[in-house]
């Protein structure tokens, strides 16, 4: 015969309720300190994009005047400045090939852990645009 067992209810805060509030913080945290990082390399090739259209409005213009490029690339790195790129060592270049002109930047993005938990992390990251023609 089937006896009846009766278990002890749970207590609210128990070790598992712990562990996960603590992954949730951390992870939220994780996110907090990742997350920008990616949304600043989108906004960084955004600034190509539109470079490269407004190379494309202008192509012949461009493609003949080396300061009209230069004054592009100036405006580009002025771009990228202003939508929150603020690495003292930020390098930009356009580069004209045969049936092609790419965009890009080369910037780091330091990252500081509280108390030092962590040394400062830099990352380095390049983003290129390619128009062809």
């Amino acid at each position: 015969m089937a006896q009846a067992v009766k278990y002890k209810k749970p207590r609210r805060l128990n070790s598992v309720s712990i562990v996960l509030a603590l992954i949730t913080a951390l992870g939220i945290y994780l996110g907090y300190q990742y997350l920008p990082l990616f949304l600043q390399k989108q906004e960084a090739y955004r600034v190509l994009e539109e470079t490269g259209s407004a190379f494309s409005g202008r192509r012949p213009y461009y493609v003949k005047d080396a300061k009209a490029r230069e004054n592009l690339r100036r405006r580009m790195e002025a771009d990228m400045l202003r939508v929150g790129i603020n690495d003292p060592d930020l390098e930009t270049w356009i580069e004209l090939d045969d049936h092609e002109m790419a965009f890009g930047a080369i910037y780091s993005i330091f990252i500081e852990w509280p108390f030092q938990a962590l040394p400062k992390q830099e990352f380095v990251y390049e983003v290129e645009h390619v128009v062809n023609f």
